[in-house]
């Protein structure tokens, strides 16, 4: 007899049959009818015995989104447990070398057809039996759905197909005019200011397996975890790790970048961050550390003021290390025990502080772990001489900041057999490109508070 009341085992109940519904939508992409049958491994050509292989296809963008929907419901658990059980599967996949030669993701239209019938000619490709590497695309959008639990900056970004091996876009530096005439005046021409500029896009990659032998004695132990599932979990994480200080302090253009300066750290293969984007003389300084303690609440206002001025920027959220973010709650205080500050969700389980500006009010979200990390400062501002150890507080307009990508606009897994690589190890390689477009910097902003 269950313990449980009734209202919780409902819960239970439909928590379960969602599950056991994507799991039936995830395996689905295998049962489309072949177009042709295809012949068995163990039976000759001439012996005129044909067997039916399980067909794979292409979700269709439209899919795709309506199953990352579907899944932005669930609990991290629960999506740690479909992830864990899809992981499992071993039938599913698309071969690679077919789905380059279709131009990836961005040929959709050509896997998916009229009505998501498969096109005759993918679906010849797909019923040949195939020993090569294999796209995952069942994995991906329970992937992303992690992905951007851990990363949801990732996810307010919008994202845009790249142009090329590097992303050319246009940045906007003035809008120009617009003039009142006459009844029968000619109209007057203008235009906005734009500057060329361009971002790598990158490539990020995590290559994650577990060999023969462990998967041996995970079966003969009487164990059943999944190793492999683990692996991808981890290789998740060190990439958004990896993307969230390259957002924010990377440097792809300037080799005299370091980690300890407001270049960022130099990386030849990544693309430059708003570490350095935003490094102009709009940004304010902060000095905590003064005998008489300058207010970050103060400095963000200040900092505001320069994107209102620009002609119409409007900030919507506030990223900043924790230890800043326990530096503005500790000045605020008093305050805040008479009125506690608004919380709303920046993200799928993450939810934010909104502190007031002279614009509205915007969340404060905190970046986790080091990836807005400590530089010496040379700007000389107020309290600062230069040579101060600060971290930034990022002010972004999102509507004006877009991450192109190659392939998908979420992490990819590449499901390597055992044997392919000469050893004997199962292989994932998980992997996206993506690079960083801040189309109008003076919509954005930031302010540099001194630290210990």
């Amino acid at each position: 007899m269950s313990n449980l009341s009734p209202e919780l085992l409902q819960i239970a109940r439909q928590t379960a049959e969602s599950l056991e519904q994507f799991q039936k939508t995830l395996l689905a992409l295998n049962d489309e009818p072949n177009v042709q049958p295809a012949i068995s491994a163990s039976q000759g050509i001439g012996d005129g015995q044909q067997t039916t292989a399980p067909s794979r296809r292409l979700m269709s963008a439209g899919e795709m989104f309506e199953m990352r929907r579907g899944l932005r419901a669930m609990s991290t658990p629960e999506l740690e447990m479909m992830f864990s059980e899809q992981a499992r599967v071993k039938s599913t996949g698309i071969p690679l070398d077919m789905w380059l030669n279709r131009g990836g993701y961005s040929a959709q239209a050509g896997f998916s057809g009229i009505h998501n019938q498969v096109d005759p000619d993918v679906s010849k490709l797909l019923d040949i039996g195939s020993s090569s590497a294999l796209i995952r695309q069942d994995l991906e959008p329970i992937l992303y759905e992690l992905y951007v639990r851990q990363f949801p900056a990732f996810d307010r970004f919008g994202k845009e197909p790249a142009n090329g091996l590097v992303h050319t876009y246009q940045q906007i530096t003035a809008y120009g005019d617009a003039q009142f005439m006459g009844e029968l005046g000619t109209v007057v021409d203008d235009k906005s200011t734009y500057v060329r500029q361009t971002t790598n896009v990158a490539i990020l990659a995590t290559r994650r397996g577990i060999s023969l032998k462990n998967q041996y004695a995970i079966a003969a132990g009487g164990m059943s975890w999944n190793a492999e599932a683990m692996e991808l979990q981890g290789g998740l994480r060190s990439m958004s790790h990896k993307m969230q200080k390259t957002i924010f302090g990377g440097n792809g253009t300037d080799s005299g970048g370091t980690a300890a300066n407001e270049l960022g750290l130099y990386d030849v293969n990544g693309f430059t961050g708003l570490r350095t984007i935003l490094n102009t003389a709009r940004a304010k300084n902060v000095d905590v550390l003064a005998a008489t303690p300058e207010l970050i609440r103060k400095a963000v206002d200040a900092a505001v003021v320069e994107i209102v001025q620009s002609g119409g920027g409007n900030p919507s959220i506030l990223w900043g290390h924790p230890l800043e973010k326990n530096t503005f709650n500790e000045q605020q205080d008093e305050k805040t025990r008479i009125l506690v500050p608004n919380q709303v969700n920046i993200g799928v389980g993450v939810t934010a502080a909104e502190i007031n500006t002279i614009s509205g009010a915007v969340p404060f979200a905190i970046v986790p772990g080091d990836s807005i990390g400590a530089y010496n400062t040379t700007n000389a501002d107020g309290a600062f001489n230069g040579g101060e150890l600060v971290r930034d507080l990022y002010l972004l307009d999102e509507q004006t900041i877009t991450m192109p990508y190659l392939g998908t606009d979420g992490p990819t897994v590449l499901d390597i057999p055992i044997g392919l690589s000469g050893q004997l190890t199962h292989l994932f390689i998980i992997f996206g490109m993506w690079g960083l477009a801040v189309k109008a910097p003076q919509f954005s902003n930031k302010v540099r508070v001194k630290v210990v």
